[in-house]
């Protein structure tokens, strides 16, 4: 027996939950044969955003913004769906339309701090460190009384911002903050505090905090990983 549209939806949606990208998007894919934009465009249009996201996880940027675009005009309320389509400009690499995405996203969802969270990040890119810390201040803001550990990512993308700004004291703050939720989580806090120790002459605590790095990273031979050694050879020809 065939099944319907809807159900092959909430198929869909569980393989997104999963993590099964490329089922979820051959699930969507069969749901919108059977699917009529006339008829039913809500439905269409939760179907293709959805669809988008299975291709954004799969890294199909180009495609995903076609059909997440087809959504947004089917049903230009649809949440999260200018949300998907700035990753996807982001993916692509085109940072302005990506900041216009995700700032249509927050007038539609203006207490979702995973969104300036992300806008801040573009923000950043196009070095305009002081709405940086603007959009990762709402997202800290956003994500109080909530769980801590989602603010280690503001916290980080703020310090950043302030040692660009040359904010150091506010800087190390920040970076102090996000390892105090979670070590682990924020390891790379570690590495970027230690940077800030160093612009300041501070030679001791930025190897610890370099070292440290090293400790709990994840990505032993990552780029950051292979940095932090290669600072840390300097560092003790200082010492």
């Amino acid at each position: 027996m065939d099944e319907s549209p809807q159900a092959l939806i909430e198929k869909a949606e569980l393989e997104l939950l999963n993590e099964q990208w490329a089922t979820a998007l051959e699930l969507f894919n069969r749901a919108l044969v059977l699917l009529n934009p006339a008829f039913m465009p809500s439905e269409v249009a939760e179907a293709e955003n959805g669809r988008g996201v299975a291709m954004l996880e799969l890294g199909r940027y180009g495609e995903a913004v076609k059909v997440l675009e087809a959504a947004a005009m089917l049903k230009p309320e649809l949440s999260g769906v200018y949300y998907n389509l700035g990753l996807a400009w982001e993916g692509l690499g085109q940072a302005d339309t990506a900041l216009h995405n995700y700032t249509k996203a927050l007038e539609r969802e203006p207490q979702d701090a995973e969104i300036y969270f992300r806008r801040g990040g573009i923000w950043f890119g196009l070095g305009e460190f002081e709405k940086t810390v603007e959009d990762a201040t709402k997202a800290i803001e956003l994500h109080s009384g909530q769980a801590e550990a989602a603010a280690t990512g503001p916290y980080i993308a703020r310090g950043l911002a302030y040692h660009q700004l040359q904010r150091y004291g506010d800087a190390l703050l920040d970076y102090s903050k996000a390892l105090e939720i979670d070590p682990r989580e924020a390891a790379d806090a570690f590495f970027y505090r230690g940077l800030v120790f160093i612009d300041r002459g501070d030679i001791l605590p930025a190897r610890a905090d370099l070292q440290a790095f090293l400790t709990l990273t994840d990505d032993l031979d990552g780029v950051l990983a292979e940095q932090t050694r290669e600072i840390i050879q300097e560092l003790d020809k200082l010492s």
